[in-house]
C-alpha cells in the first residue's frame, strides 16, 4: 500500500509510525511542516539503515509563518494545505493519514485525496474548534471566540464525516466524534505513545548535564512547546519558590508563546534559579530529560477538554518522576495516575503545584519509585509493533 503520513509537527512517535509502516512494506512519504519552529521536531532525516520504501520530507510555504498572528497563520496554512496536496498528486496515495492539521489546511488536503481517490484517514490529535475557541476568547474576547468556533466546528464535523475513519488519541475524543455524526464503526481510539528505542533512560550525571553544569543540582525541567494554554504562570511560581532552596534549579526547553511570555518574566527570579533554553538536538533527549529530578507537564483547565499533552509520554520512557498540573478528567491525567509516575494538581491552583514540587524534592524514595513505575508504564504500553498493528486494522476496515 502506498500511504502519505502528512503529520504537521514532525513528531517523534508519528515518524516512529511510519517507519514501522515501511519496514512492513507499505511505501510510505512522510511530510511535516518544516518553517513551524515552535514545535520540538523527532528523527527527520532518513538513515542509511532505512527502508528503501520510506522517505521524509519537510514542506515549506512560501512566507512567512507567524504562529500568534491570526491573519497570517491562516495564510501559512492554506500555503501548507496546498503543498501537501501537491504532494498527493504527485506521490500517488493509496491511503492518507493526517494529524495536528489546522482546518483550513486540512480541508485542501483531504479534498485533494478525494480528487485522487484515495482513502483519508483523520488522526485527531486535539479538538481543533474547541482550541480555536479558547484562543479567540483569550486574545479578542468571548463573541468573538464563540464566532470562530461556530465556524471551525461546523468546518471540523464536515471534514470528520467525510473521512474513510478517525482515530482519535483518547477514549473522551471518541465521544466528541460520535456525538457530530461520525459513525460509531469508522473510530478507532489508539492512544499516543514515545518511541522506546529512542527516548531512553539515563544516568542523571550523563555528558549533556555535565555540559550545562548541572549534573550535580537537583533540577525541575520542563521540555516541548509552551504555549497559554500551558499555564507557564505555574512555572514562574515554582522558581520563586526554588528561590528559597540552595541548589535547585528549573530548567524550561520550549518554544511558543508561553515561552515568551516566561522570557519576558525571567528577570524577576535569579539567573541561578531560573534557566531557559531553546529545544535541543532530538538525538540527545535522552540526555536532556535524564539530567531532571522531576519533569512538569502543565495545561489550563479550560484547554482539558481538547488537548492532551503528548510530551509526558517521552518523560515516561525517560524513566523520570512527573509533575502534572492539569484537569483530573483529561486523558494525561489519567495516565500519570495509572502509571503511579508522580503528582498531578489542579492547574488553577498555584499554591498546590509548589507545594507537590516540594514534596517531590524533598523525598527520594517516592521519586526513585515513581521514575521506575513511568518506564514501566511505557514499556507495557509503547510496542510499536503492536501499535502498527491496529492502525493496519484500521486501514483494513477503512
Amino acid at each position: 500500500m502506498r500511504i502519505l503520513v502528512n503529520e504537521f509537527c514532525g513528531h517523534a512517535f508519528q515518524l516512529e509510525l511510519s517507519r514501522e509502516l515501511a519496514r512492513r512494506g507499505h511505501t510510505v512519504l512522510h511530510v511535516y511542516f518544516a518553517d513551524n519552529l515552535s514545535t520540538p521536531k523527532g528523527a527527520i532525516e532518513t538513515g542509511a539503515e532505512e527502508s528503501a520504501n520510506f522517505s521524509i520530507e519537510g514542506l515549506h510555504v512560501a512566507m512567512k509563518f507567524a504562529k500568534h498572528s491570526l491573519r497570517t497563520r491562516r495564510k501559512a496554512d492554506r500555503a501548507y494545505g496546498a503543498a501537501a496536496a501537491a504532494k498527493v498528486k504527485s506521490f500517488v496515495p493509496d491511503l492518507v493519514i493526517s494529524a495536528n492539521m489546522p482546518l483550513d489546511a486540512q480541508e485542501i488536503l483531504q479534498a485533494a485525496t478525494r480528487r485522487q481517490g484515495a482513502k483519508f484517514i483523520f488522526w485527531l490529535q486535539d479538538v481543533y474548534s474547541s482550541a480555536v475557541r479558547f484562543v479567540l476568547t483569550k486574545k479578542l474576547g468571548a463573541l468573538v471566540g464563540a464566532l470562530g468556533a461556530w465556524h471551525y466546528e461546523r468546518l471540523e464535523k464536515r471534514l470528520l464525516c467525510n473521512s474513510d475513519a478517525v482515530v482519535c488519541i483518547a477514549p473522551g475524543f471518541q465521544e466528541i466524534v460520535t456525538r457530530w455524526g461520525v459513525a460509531p464503526e469508522r473510530i478507532a481510539v489508539i492512544e499516543n505513545w514515545a518511541p522506546l528505542d529512542e527516548v531512553r533512560v539515563t544516568a542523571k550525571d550523563n555528558s549533556w548535564a555535565r555540559e550545562q553544569g548541572w549534573h550535580d543540582q537537583f533540577c525541575f525541567m520542563y521540555s516541548g512547546t509552551l504555549g497559554m494554554k500551558h499555564r507557564p504562570e505555574l512555572l514562574l511560581a515554582l522558581a520563586r519558590e526554588l528561590e528559597k532552596s540552595a541548589g535547585a534549579r528549573l530548567v524550561v526547553i520550549a518554544g511558543g508563546a508561553g515561552a515568551d511570555w516566561l522570557r519576558d518574566h525571567a528577570g524577576e527570579v535569579r539567573e541561578d534559579v531560573l534557566t531557559l533554553l531553546p529545544f535541543q538536538p532530538y538525538e540527545r533527549l535522552s540526555e536532556v530529560l535524564g539530567a531532571a529530578d522531576v519533569l512538569i507537564a502543565l495545561l489550563d483547565a479550560e484547554a482539558g477538554a481538547f488537548a492532551v499533552p503528548s510530551k509526558i509520554l517521552s518523560y515516561l520512557c525517560a524513566g523520570r518522576t512527573l509533575l502534572l498540573a492539569a484537569p483530573s478528567e483529561n486523558h494525561a491525567a489519567a495516565v500519570v495516575k495509572q502509571a503511579q509516575a508522580g503528582r498531578v494538581v489542579a492547574p488553577e491552583d498555584a499554591e498546590a503545584f509548589v507545594r507537590a514540587a516540594r514534596s517531590l524534592m524533598d523525598d527520594d524514595e517516592v521519586r526513585g519509585h515513581c521514575a521506575e513505575n513511568a518506564r514501566a508504564y511505557a514499556e507495557r504500553n509503547f510496542d510499536i509493533a503492536g501499535i502498527a498493528d491496529r492502525f493496519e486494522e484500521v486501514f483494513t476496515r477503512s
